[in-house]
């Protein structure tokens, strides 16, 4: 059993993850921005003081930060890419000179990102061997990750690249689904655009994993690919609705600015490193996997 410790632990990946970790026998603790409260696990912090309850960094042996402010929560304004930027380098930063001198501390796991090796080369499959592109997405990613590899000096250092997450319970499905759920889905551009996908549920278990084999360095947390044409209709089905006709690119980009590079561009990643260190995912199959969260 490890003391866990998630930074960012509050959101949806973090709430189910906690809950999944502490069924593996780990004793999980959450930093949040509200006051300390012992008895339900919670320990404060506050990233832009700089601050961080002392008792946090006493004897976790595993730190795990999913800190990082929602790519597609807004339009990219110049103070919401320095957002984008701080919410992932800045926290790892803090947590860094927090737990500089620990001793208990043996494992950092970093949230990161597996759309980040840019958009040149859309029938290529990526490996995490593979170089960040030259957009702001691999940017950030890669800042991201070289600040989580300062940990390196005194722990081991994971990189989970996460894709698309689906879930029952929101993020970027609930997202999708919505236009489509009141009879406005439609395919954006071409609809060739490739999107790495993984279930939350395995995502958890991709981070136990992680932990528990003691994985150092970068591996994709995706189950396939798809492409935004495939899982909208898959949704449609689902939902028993019908779609519009395509959104055309140039609409994409007028409606959402800089940020309609996510919803228009994509890249395919292999998950081939994780499945040979030993893990299975539970359900490889989108159809399915779509249709059971929406019961």
């Amino acid at each position: 059993m490890e003391k866990i410790l998630i930074a960012g632990g509050s959101g949806l990946i973090g709430t189910g993850l906690s809950a999944h970790l502490r069924s593996l026998g780990h004793e999980v603790w959450i930093l949040t921005r509200k006051p300390s409260d012992p008895g339900h696990f919670f320990l404060h912090w506050d990233p832009s003081a700089k601050t961080i309850d002392p008792s946090a960094i006493e004897h976790t042996s595993v730190l795990i930060n999913l800190c990082g402010a929602e790519l597609a929560g807004g339009r990219w304004s110049k103070a919401r890419v320095k957002e984008l930027y701080d919410s992932r380098i800045e926290t790892t930063n803090l947590l860094f000179e927090a737990f500089k001198q620990s001793s208990a501390l043996k494992h950092y796991v970093s949230a990161s990102g597996a759309v980040a090796y840019g958009f040149e080369h859309p029938e290529k499959t990526y490996t995490e061997a593979d170089p960040f592109g030259n957009d702001m997405i691999s940017d950030i990613t890669r800042k991201w990750e070289k600040a989580a590899d300062q940990f390196g000096e005194k722990c081991l250092v994971s990189k989970v690249r996460i894709a698309v997450v689906l879930s029952k319970n929101g993020g970027a499905l609930a997202k999708l689904a919505a236009p489509v759920k009141k009879g406005f889905g439609a395919v954006l551009g071409s609809g060739k655009q490739v999107i790495p996908w993984i279930e939350d549920r395995d995502l958890f278990r991709v981070f136990g994993f992680v932990i528990d084999h003691q994985l150092e360095g970068a591996y994709h947390a995706a189950t396939g690919n798809t492409t935004n044409k495939e899982l909208t209709q898959v949704i449609a089905r689902a939902l028993k609705k019908r779609l519009l006709p395509p959104v055309p690119g140039f609409l994409v980009r007028l409606l959402f600015g800089k940020m309609a590079v996510m919803l228009l561009y994509g890249n395919r990643v292999s998950n081939d490193k994780i499945r040979s260190a030993g893990f299975s995912f539970e359900d490889g199959d989108l159809n399915s996997t779509i249709r059971r969260i929406f019961g």
